[in-house]
């Protein structure tokens, strides 16, 4: 699949997303979520210094930042629905449906895990990447028309 964009202003739109997205979603996860959610993950949540280990801190990072890229890479490379806010919800609800909400669920059978408290961080994790994705999809489209309007 072709990029509706150059490869050099998807990086620095992903990029951007990314800084605002992940900072959105360490802000959700520090303010709300972890407080309310500790008790009801049933002690299936990592504790202690092996949880904040540079290692653990990372694979958290680049977790996210997968379906964040899939959000974007979907959203710039085709043209459905036209209008690119609606594509960028649309990329970035459907991405985030299947990879936090089909996870999550997968985690709570599978880990013997509170299935509410895993969909209500299913949906605060969507909550991040969607703006994330409208982020992107709005720099990638100003860059667009002011490319346009230039010739």
């Amino acid at each position: 699949m072709m990029l509706n964009v150059s490869t050099g202003r998807f990086i620095w739109t992903f990029l951007v997303g990314f800084f605002v997205c992940s900072n959105l979603n360490w802000g959700i996860a520090e303010f709300f979520l972890n407080d309310w959610s500790a008790s009801r993950f049933d002690g299936f949540l990592r504790s202690g210094e092996n949880a904040a280990s540079g290692a653990a801190i990372a694979r958290m990072t680049f977790g996210f930042m997968i379906p964040l890229f899939v959000s974007a890479w979907w959203f710039s490379t085709t043209d459905k629905p036209a209008g690119w806010v609606a594509r960028a919800i649309y990329t970035g609800t459907l991405v985030s449906v299947a990879a936090f909400f089909g996870t999550y669920t997968f985690i709570s059978g599978w880990g013997n895990v509170n299935w509410w408290p895993l969909m209500v961080t299913a949906a605060c994790d969507t909550v991040s990447i969607v703006p994330g994705t409208l982020l992107i999809g709005w720099l990638q489209q100003l860059n667009a028309k002011s490319a346009n309007t230039a010739h």
